[in-house]
This record gives C-alpha cells, structure tokens and sequence, in this order.
C-alpha cells in the first residue's frame, strides 16, 4: 500500500506553530533582558542623583563648619545671611540648625549670655506633646544640646530657640560620636511633629573668639526631611515602583532605620503571576550618610513591546507559505527543467554549427590568455590547424601590427584581459601570419565573466578586410597629404596677402634707419674734410650707423623668413618671443592708427612645440584684426596682448577695446568665406584654425563684457598631452607681470 504524502499546508502549518514557539521564547528572553536593563538604568539615575544630593549636604556642612569657627567675629546677621544663600542654592535642604553643648553648670550663664544677644525669651526647654506649647522646660541632667539659631526663618521659631534636640537621649551616641572622631554623622531618622520622616547630619566644632578665650564646644546641624530631599528626582512609571531608602548605621542601634517607603500601584493579578519582578539596591556613596537605597519593580503588561513579536510572526509565516509554494511546485519545476535542458543543448548544437560555418574568425582564451577554442575561419586565416593552437598563448599566434599610429599601442588582447572591458582594434590593424604575409583586419575583443561572475577570459572575433580596404587606405592617405600640402601653399598665399597690405608701412620702417645712415656717413665725410677731424665723434657716429644697419638687416631677415615658402618644422618655441616679432611686423600700422599695446607676457614662460612662421602667421592676423576694429574709433585705441600657462597649456589672448565681433558672426568666425570686411575673403581666421589644430591647439573668439572682442589660443606645452577638455578650458592667465609698450 503506497505511503500517502502530507499535504504541503498542513505541513507548513505544523512549522509555522514550532517556529512561532522558538521565536516567541527568544522573543521573551530579549524583552525580560531588554527591560531589566531598562530598570538598572533607571534605578542607577535614581540613586546616582540621592547620592549627589547628599554628596552637596556634606559640602554645605564643611561650609558651615568654617563659618562657626568664625562667628564671632562675622555676627549673627552674617550668619544669618549666609545660611540664607545655601538654602537658596540646595533647596532639598529643610533647615540648618546651629547648637551648643551646654554643661548643667553652665545652663544659667548661657542663658543669661543669650539675653544679652537680644533673646529676651530665651530658656532651656524640651519637646513636650502634653503641653499646650508643646514643650516644657529642661528636666535636670549633665549636658544639654540647645538651638541657639535655626534657618530658615518660620512662624514660632522662637519657641525652638533653647530647644534640647537630645532631650529623650535618641541622638545620644551621634553627638558623641560627632564629638569624639570630629567627624560628620547622621542621625537615625525620627518621625517630625508634622508626621513626615527626617534625619540631622550634624558636625561637632570648636568655637572661638569668646570672652573668656576658651573654645566652646558646638554643632552644626543639618535637618533633611524626605520629602524635599527626594523631590523632582525622575523616575519614569513611578507608580509601578517600590522605593525605599534605609538607614543602615556603623553599629547596632535599637530604631526604625526606615527614612523613606514609596510602595508600588498593586498589579493586576496575572501581572504578579506571570510577569517578573525587578530589584535593585545600592548603598549611598556617603560614609557620613549611610543609607541604602532600595527599588522594586513589577514589569507591567503594558511595557512589553510586542511589535517584534508580531513582525517575526508574519515574516516567519510569510517565509513558511513561500517554502510550501515552493515545494508544491518542485515537481513542475523538475518538469520544466528537463525540456530546457533540451532545449539548451539544442542551441548548443545550433551556436557550434555557426561557429563552424561563418566568415569571422572566433578565437576564445582563458583568463591567462591561452587558447581553448577557435573556429574554422580563425584556423585559415591564421594558417595553423586547431589542434596544434589549442593550449598555446594568444600572443605567440594571434600576432598583430599596427599601421600608421601616432601613438604606442598596447595589444588590445592584453589591454581587454587587464581592464576586464571590450576592447574595438584599432584601424589598419594587421594580423601577421607564418608565413611573413600581413592581413588587414577589423574586430574587438569581449570579456568573457563565470558564472560566479569572475573573469573567465575573453572572445577574440577579427574578419579579413580585403585588398579593396588596402586601396581606400592608400588613397585615403594620398589625399591627406595633399590636403596637408594644400594647406600650406594657402598659408604662405596668406602670408604673401597680410604682406602686401603692410607693404608700405615696413616700407617706411626699412626708410628709417636707411636715412638714419645716409645722414650719419655724410656727417662723417664732412668732419673728415676738417683740418683737426674729432675722431672720437665720428667713431660714435660710425656705432650709430652699424646699429642702424643692424636694425635694417633685422627687419628684413624677418620679413624673409615670414613669407618664404618652406616646409614646416616643429621645434621649441616662446610665446613671448612670437608677440614681440609680431610687434615688430606691426609696429608702423600701430603707430599710423594712434593704438596703444598693453602687454601682460608671463615671465618664464614655458615653451611649446610648433612651427614659429605659422604661430606668428595667426598672431599677425588677430593682430591685424584688431587694428581694422579700431580704425574708425575715437581714442583711447588699445591692445592687449597676454601670455599665460596652467600646468598642460600655453596661452595666447588678443583683446582689444572695439566695436566688438558682430551677434551674426559669433556662430561663424572660423567658417570659410565668412567676413565683415568690405574685400576680405574670409579666409583668415579659417586658415588660423587650421594651423592652431594641426598644432593640438585651440582657437576661440568672444565678446569682452566691457566691451571689444577677445580671441583666446591655447597650445600644449612641449612633451605634454592634454585633454581636449583642457584645450577648451576658461581658466584666467596665471601671472601678474603687466607692462605697457
């Protein structure tokens, strides 16, 4: 007979009772652990602010104590005023209290000594509950301890003056104790005539400054009465508190040692049952003051957090029905995985079969980089049978050359394994076979992650461009030079152009110092003809005319090298040095139109990589902008030109103070044939554009806000390699070094 199976519900209903039972458990010892720990800290508070209280009746009693030392000298009102001050401060304290211990032989003297002081009434006299005043005067014995002053001031305080505190003897062994050790001592706690609970700290001192120069022996007390010393401390759900504090003396005294009994709101009957009581007890830090301080606690049902009972509960059953939806469907999922794994072989054979039969070389590799796979295609391209790869390192057989980089490159297979990423090859990418011959490929190569998700290794897949890729390349490269060439010829047909129209200025700077020396070599023959020629004059005017000749021979030298046709050569160049040639170049038209040259160059200024005919080329053209901007603008008529340099670029800045660059032409300054020049061509700046690029520069025009344009350029310093970001920047020239021309 076959087994019949349990049912999924019932079996998840007998495991959720079981795992309810366990966590309600834990769940009971958490909270008893929770909410006693909650107890002790509430109780440590309590007893923590008793303690601090009497630690300040001890301070206030060391206070009082130097204070009787010095009565007599201060005077009863400075006493007064001084008690007065240190009720205000510890207003937990009920009075203090100042007593002689008076000798039955001394009681007339020291009644007749506190007349003097003003007491007219004053007598020795002890409580009395029979007598309408409720005291009498002092039965005959050996020592009487009578108030002489007590603070604070109430209705009837006189008739406590002369008061015997230990008629009846009950303080007996304190003040003797208080006497004989000097030390401060608490009296049992006694029951006050208005039925509440109090003790007296007292301390035994000596006082000096009598009459007869003898010191006389006092005390100093100290009354607390429970209900102001234990008044505003917290305790949270008070009223399910037992509180206690008890007297617990050095010795054995026969007293009720109970100062103070708070009892707790009786519980509710299944509370007390089933709901644990706390205790705690802890003795006062004080030796002077020795009570213990004692508390009870009924955990109440209210208190008990049941929130995490009921969360573990539905999360559990939630878990439990998840489990048991789960296991119904095992079967189905068994099922259902049996037809995917069919159908997964399937696509397995189907992925093998195209793998065999595509046009694409497939090359897998492990993490290590040897080879564990590679398809039919990969085998011909690479000339070498699959069994005989298998195993080998990627690098040893899939051997690639890169054709026509600028830059070194690291092999993408090493780059994809190191960096974990795809990885596209790089254009005119040539794959090196045995047999020396070169194919030109394309492809990439993909990380290939586990299933735990680390690095398996990665898929190399490369397809053979062709010859007809081969020609495009060639002619693709053809064309690039002769666009290079191109670009050349138009600069130098731009230089040439910026020539003649400055023709006739460098004209008349060439006729300066030509006629500077006509003038001097004919000052020279005519001092020669004289009887006594002054050699020493001619020889300076032979300097001035060599100087003259120098300054001409330079000025042709730099219109030479401006516009001759030659190939260009990159090599360090200054900035600095590039805007004073232009100045140069420059200099008659700046002069002609009246313009004045404001130069901020940074000093030291590190030098960049290009060629110095087409960096002055652009500066003469921004130059020479500039100067049509200002031709027809009142004065003041002023350049700026600005070098700076940030930690991968050099700058170059050309601002002047006119109309501005037109809202229409901001969005095309670098556009071909675009101008606002009546017989401009609009080539200019396109052809600055074009060199500043071939340099890895950037050039960018703008409107100042105060007015004028500002055209920005930007080059790598030499051995540096920006970012295009950084090419592009707007950061202000670092250097303050300002100099005008």
């Amino acid at each position: 007979m076959a087994t019949r199976a349990i049912s999924p519900w019932r079996l998840g209903v007998v495991l959720w009772c079981v795992g309810f039972i366990i966590m309600t458990l834990y769940w009971l010892n958490s909270e008893y652990t929770r909410q006693h720990a909650l107890f002790r800290q509430r109780a440590s508070a309590y007893a923590q602010t008793v303690s601090q209280r009497m630690e300040q009746n001890e301070s206030v009693m060391l206070s009082l104590e130097l204070l009787m030392r010095t009565q007599s000298q201060l005077g009863m009102q400075d006493v007064q005023r001084f008690t007065q001050q240190l009720m205000q401060r510890y207003p937990h304290i009920y009075s203090i209290q100042f007593f002689e211990e008076v000798s039955r032989e001394q009681a007339p003297a020291f009644v007749q000594r506190m007349k003097q002081r003003g007491l007219f009434d004053f007598q020795l006299k002890e409580p009395a509950t029979d007598q309408p005043q409720g005291w009498r005067p002092v039965r005959p014995r050996s020592l009487y301890h009578p108030i002489v002053m007590i603070e604070p001031q109430q209705d009837g305080q006189n008739s406590q003056l002369g008061m015997d505190i230990n008629a009846d003897g009950q303080h007996s062994e304190t003040l003797r104790a208080a006497e004989q050790f000097g030390h401060m001592e608490s009296t049992a706690p006694f029951a006050l005539p208005d039925n509440g609970r109090g003790y007296l700290l007292v301390k035994a001192v000596q006082q000096h400054g009598t009459r007869g120069g003898e010191p006389r022996q006092a005390f100093v007390g100290i009354l607390l009465r429970h209900d102001r010393l234990l008044a505003d401390i917290p305790l949270a759900n008070s009223h399910a508190h037992d509180i206690s504090v008890v007297f617990y003396p050095r010795v054995d005294r026969a007293f009720d040692n109970m100062f103070f009994r708070a009892p707790m709101t009786p519980a509710p009957a299944w509370e007390s049952t089933w709901l644990p009581r706390f205790h705690f007890e802890q003795p006062v830090s004080s030796t002077a003051q020795p009570f213990l301080i004692k508390l009870d606690y009924q955990l109440r049902g209210g208190d008990l957090n049941l929130q995490p009972l009921v969360y573990l509960g539905l999360t559990l059953g939630m878990a439990v029905g998840f489990a048991m939806v789960m296991l119904s469907q095992r079967r189905r999922s068994r099922q259902q995985g049996m037809e995917a794994n069919e159908s997964l072989q399937r696509e397995r054979e189907m992925a093998a079969m195209t793998l065999q039969h595509i046009h694409d070389g497939v090359i897998r590799i492990d993490s290590a980089g040897r080879i564990d796979y590679l398809n039919p295609m990969a085998a011909t391209l690479l000339q070498t049978p699959p069994e005989q790869v298998i195993g080998q390192s990627v690098f040893a057989v899939f051997r690639l050359h890169f054709e026509m980089s600028q830059h070194m490159q690291d092999n993408p297979v090493n780059e994809s394994l190191k960096f974990r990423r795809p990885v596209e090859l790089p254009e005119n990418t040539s794959l090196l076979r045995k047999d020396g011959q070169s194919l030109l490929i394309e492809g990439n190569i993909s990380p290939l992650p586990s299933r735990q998700h680390l690095h398996a290794g990665a898929l190399i897949t490369f397809r053979y461009l062709g010859s007809a890729h081969n020609k495009i390349r060639d002619r693709l490269t053809t064309s690039q030079k002769r666009l290079r060439e191109h670009e050349e010829k138009l600069a130098h047909v731009a230089r040439l152009n910026t020539m003649g129209e400055m023709a006739s200025g460098i004209a008349h700077e060439l006729n300066q110092p030509l006629s500077a020396i006509v003038s001097y070599n004919q000052a020279c023959l005519r001092m020669l003809d004289d009887d006594y020629p002054d050699l020493e004059l001619i020889r300076s005017a032979m300097h001035s005319t060599a100087n003259q000749a120098h300054r001409a021979g330079e000025i042709i030298t730099r219109l030479r090298a401006f516009v001759s046709k030659q190939p260009a050569r990159r090599e360090a160049i200054s900035l600095n040095q590039i805007v004073r040639n232009t100045l140069m170049l420059a200099e008659h038209a700046l002069r002609e139109h009246g313009i004045e040259i404001l130069l901020n160059l940074k000093e030291d200024l590190p030098p960049v990589e290009g060629d110095s005919i087409q960096i002055e080329q652009v500066t003469l053209n921004l130059l020479t902008n500039a100067i049509d901007a200002l031709r027809h603008k009142p004065q003041p008529r002023q350049i700026r030109l600005e070098t700076g340099a940030t930690a991968e670029l050099a700058c170059l800045k050309v601002v002047d103070n006119g109309p501005g660059i037109p809202d229409t032409m901001l969005s095309k300054l670098f556009t071909p044939f675009s101008t606002t020049k009546p017989h401009g061509m609009g080539l200019g700046l396109t052809i600055c554009q074009s060199i500043i690029e071939s340099h890895q520069g950037h050039i960018s025009g703008r409107n100042q806000p105060e007015g004028g344009g500002s055209f920005r350029i930007t080059l790598p310093l030499q051995n540096a390699q920006p970012s295009s970001a950084a090419l592009c920047e707007k950061e202000p020239l670092s250097h303050d070094a300002n100099a005008q021309l």
